[in-house]
């Protein structure tokens, strides 16, 4: 099954106008089409959907005269394609006795970044390292630059979506054509399309188009043909309006300064211009001046095996902190409630306890007949002392102690039932039910009955005392 074809997302014509271009970025399209890889960039031939498809169906990679080639067949006829046929169709020629340039190595290219500048992170903690091995991305180049490698990556590349990414082919690409020497375009592209046989997508369909051209003649009156792509002004808009990193210095090769001196669509003003001696002479392992500092990336974006390294970091860390804080309180001493009242008792060591909340002060309301209209103040306080005066006119400070239960010793009138121990007492005061002490001797509020409300008259009790027992 012949792949299906992805025309309008790959392999884009180049603006061939610079009245298309953006005003910033004329002279740099007035370039581009002024150099040797003018008619790669500008041609727009008509696409033969049928054509392209049984080129794909039917392309089969081989090794000619120990050169790579693809072996396909078009309306049944059998075709070779070479590197020298894509050379032909894509308009580069060489000259008598002249040959192709070798492609440009990482050491030449992180020379020609430094001079137009790239303001690229430092890659690794400690270090100056700031050129990455594989893509290098737009976004830290001047607007100027970051157009052009645009334009190169939508011609060149194989790519359909990720344009901010260039690929080292097309660096090595766009070295060779702002310095104006002549690389073998056509090995580069038969790497890329004998790496697509067999794959479910259809690289450079315009190049193909063309080298097709070259066989067999067009039909202008085949039943599907299409229209290739072409670049939009939108990127140029949108880098005129950011002023992209112009913090950089601008600079261009002097080659490219030659190819649009005195013409009506110059390169932007303000720029300084270098040679390819010039680039040649600078240091591949200097710093990177524009380079901005080091920063710990984001754990989502570390290897697998990083990830769990600083995982177990810090999960070393968090259980070396807790071992430090557990030294707790087991030496500290609790004292009981005796030696509250005077009573002395050898401390008891308790083990450490989890921390509980503080109560929360409430304030309760209780109906009582006898007196409906008076307050009882009552103040929970955990762990305080009991401290009641016995004479009339006082008020009434009811406290917990722990585990210390409360006896009655006090003159009452008439018999009165056993006054239950205050903590049963105190813990039913939050309750609707009201107190379960008997108040006057005679009267018992009904567990039904409404909250009894603050403080109360002292005429209205009778004369108690309340002794802690030890």
């Amino acid at each position: 099954m012949a792949p299906k074809q992805t025309l309008s997302q790959t392999n884009f014509t180049g603006i061939f106008s610079p009245n298309d271009a953006g005003e910033d970025f004329k002279g740099l399209v007035f370039f581009l089409n002024k150099s040797y890889l003018r008619s790669a960039i500008t041609s727009t031939p008509h696409l033969d959907l049928d054509k392209l498809e049984e080129f794909w169906r039917t392309a089969v990679a081989l090794i000619v005269a120990e050169t790579p080639a693809i072996e396909f067949k078009i309306n049944g006829q059998q075709y070779i394609l070479t590197a020298e046929v894509i050379n032909t169709a894509l308009g580069i020629t060489l000259e008598a006795g002249q040959h192709f340039a070798p492609l440009a190595n990482d050491d030449t290219l992180k020379k020609l970044f430094l001079k137009i500048g790239y303001a690229g992170p430092i890659l690794e903690e400690g270090t100056t390292k700031w050129y990455p091995s594989g893509e290098m991305d737009r976004k830290y180049l001047r607007k100027e630059w970051s157009m052009i490698f645009d334009a190169m990556v939508k011609v060149f590349s194989t790519k359909s979506t990720g344009w901010n990414g260039i690929p080292s082919y097309i660096k090595k690409l766009t070295h060779s054509l702002v310095h104006g020497y002549k690389v073998n375009v056509g090995a580069l592209l038969m790497a890329q399309l004998r790496a697509a046989i067999g794959k479910k997508v259809s690289h450079y369909p315009r190049f193909l188009m063309m080298c097709i051209n070259t066989f067999c003649d067009f039909n202008n009156d085949a039943p599907r043909l299409e229209v290739c792509s072409v670049l939009k002004k939108n990127t140029h808009t949108l880098l005129s309006s950011q002023d992209l990193n112009a913090h950089i210095p601008l600079c261009f090769t002097q080659h490219m300064v030659d190819q649009v001196t005195n013409l009506d669509y110059p390169l932007p003003t303000g720029y300084d211009s270098f040679s390819l001696e010039d680039e040649a002479g600078l240091d591949p392992n200097s710093a990177n001046p524009h380079s901005t500092p080091y920063t710990q990336p984001r754990p989502s974006r570390l290897p697998k095996a990083q990830r769990e390294a600083l995982q177990e970091s810090r999960k070393r860390s968090l259980e070396a902190d807790v071992g430090g804080s557990s030294v707790s309180q087991e030496g500290d001493t609790a004292p009981s409630a005796a030696n509250k009242e005077g009573s002395h008792e050898e401390p008891t060591v308790v083990p450490p306890e989890p921390k509980k909340k503080r109560a929360r002060r409430t304030k309760t309301t209780v109906s009582h007949p006898a007196v409906s209209q008076k307050t009882v103040e009552e103040t929970r306080e955990i762990n305080s002392s009991l401290d009641v005066p016995s004479q009339q006119g006082a008020s009434i400070e009811i406290g917990l102690s722990p585990k210390a239960p409360c006896t009655e010793s006090a003159q009452t009138h008439g018999s009165q039932p056993e006054i239950p121990p205050l903590e049963e007492t105190h813990s039913e005061l939050g309750h609707s039910e009201g107190f379960s002490t008997p108040i006057d001797g005679s009267h018992v509020p009904s567990v039904n009955q409404p909250p009894l409300s603050t403080t109360l008259s002292p005429s209205s009790f009778p004369t108690h005392s309340f002794v802690s027992s030890p």
